[in-house]
């Protein structure tokens, strides 16, 4: 019976120590640059070179689930450009790392031609030996991160994969994070878009003029209001009924959309009535635009399976520019007089208001 040492002893702890303060310190490392990075991609690779390099892995990739598509997709990789896998959707116990998902195991294969005979040779790996740990947290699947080729060419061993698996919690956090503010981004703009027409809602424009206000303001800048009515809508709605009128409104916002600046707002004011902010806008460039998008409606190619012969909807349009001390209430109402002026003059055109 051979005797240990107690030097050997020692000097195996002390190994271990190290080897356990190395993982904690790059747990940290990862932890504390996750915490200080917003932009997801800049995330994904950040978990990718951190969890790649201390297993010493030539290639890795990490894929995240796509919970709309119901898929994992590979959003950074490590060793080979991104490109060849960027448009590759994986279903949940599909290949690899689709199986790894949905059985939710970490997977060590030493030898693959050994332990997986009818998985195809990747001829970009050089080794048969990888890694592949599913990221979860509780019920919820973030993804899957995969390692193959270890530097020296000797294959991953279990202590590869439990450093695998530490590393995999502060990743875990930062893609929990990343999906809560992804969700909470597509909630903001539900709650800023009408459903009808997808154009901005009111609430949204009555805090936007608010900000447009005092940018204007702040800067010296011009703002115009340009506010919108269909016209005789009553008569569309009593002959078509509203989801014939809803079609209507619809093509109206399309055209508004396409008729406007990137950065004018673009809104749903109520009824089938809209409004638009333009920024740095006076007068005369208000009522060319104003102009432009009446004329637009009128020369429109509504559907006419579904509009009666000589019907052809239009619009009226009201413009205010907002002066030194005026508030919205005031830029609105400014506008909603000109409007009421453009329908009392026969509907189908622009006017200014005055002061």
């Amino acid at each position: 019976m051979t005797s240990i040492k107690p030097s050997d002893l020692l000097a195996g702890c002390q190994e271990t120590l190290r080897q356990r303060e190395k993982l904690l310190v790059g747990v940290y490392a990862l932890s504390r640059r996750l915490a200080e990075t917003r932009d997801p991609p800049r995330v994904h690779q950040h978990i990718v070179d951190a969890i790649a390099g201390a297993v010493g892995a030539q290639q890795a990739a990490l894929a995240t689930y796509d919970e709309d598509q119901q898929a994992l997709a590979i959003v950074a990789t490590r060793g080979y450009p991104a490109f060849l896998v960027e448009d590759l959707r994986i279903p949940p116990g599909t290949g690899v790392l689709g199986r790894v998902f949905a059985v939710r195991q970490p997977l060590l294969v030493t030898d693959a031609a050994r332990e997986q005979p009818a998985r195809p040779k990747r001829l970009r790996y050089r080794t048969p030996s990888f890694i592949a740990v599913p990221l979860f947290a509780g019920r919820q699947g973030f993804g899957v991160v995969s390692l193959t080729d270890r530097a020296d060419g000797r294959p991953f061993d279990r202590g590869d994969l439990t450093t695998v698996r530490a590393l995999a919690a502060p990743a875990i956090l930062a893609l929990a994070r990343e999906r809560l503010a992804m969700r909470a981004r597509a909630l903001a703009h539900a709650a800023a878009i009408d459903p009808l027409t997808g154009l901005f809602n009111r609430r949204y424009f009555e805090t936007r003029i608010e900000e447009e206000i005092q940018r204007a303001r702040r800067y010296d800048l011009g703002l115009a209001l340009l506010v919108i009515d269909a016209d005789n809508f009553k008569v569309f709605n009593d002959l078509l009924g509203h989801p014939g009128g809803d079609r209507i409104l619809r093509t109206m916002a399309d055209v508004l959309r396409r008729s406007v600046r990137a950065f004018d707002v673009c809104t749903r004011f109520g009824g089938e009535e809209f409004a638009i902010l333009m920024p740095g806008s006076n007068a005369d460039a208000a009522m060319h635009s104003a102009e432009r998008i009446r004329q637009r409606i009128a020369d429109y190619r509504f559907e006419p399976r579904f509009l009666p012969p000589g019907v052809h909807p239009t619009i009226s349009i009201g413009v205010a520019i907002l002066d030194g001390a005026g508030t919205a209430q005031e830029l609105v109402a400014s506008a909603d007089r000109a409007l009421y002026t453009a329908k009392a003059a026969g509907k189908n055109c622009v006017r200014l208001a005055t002061t």
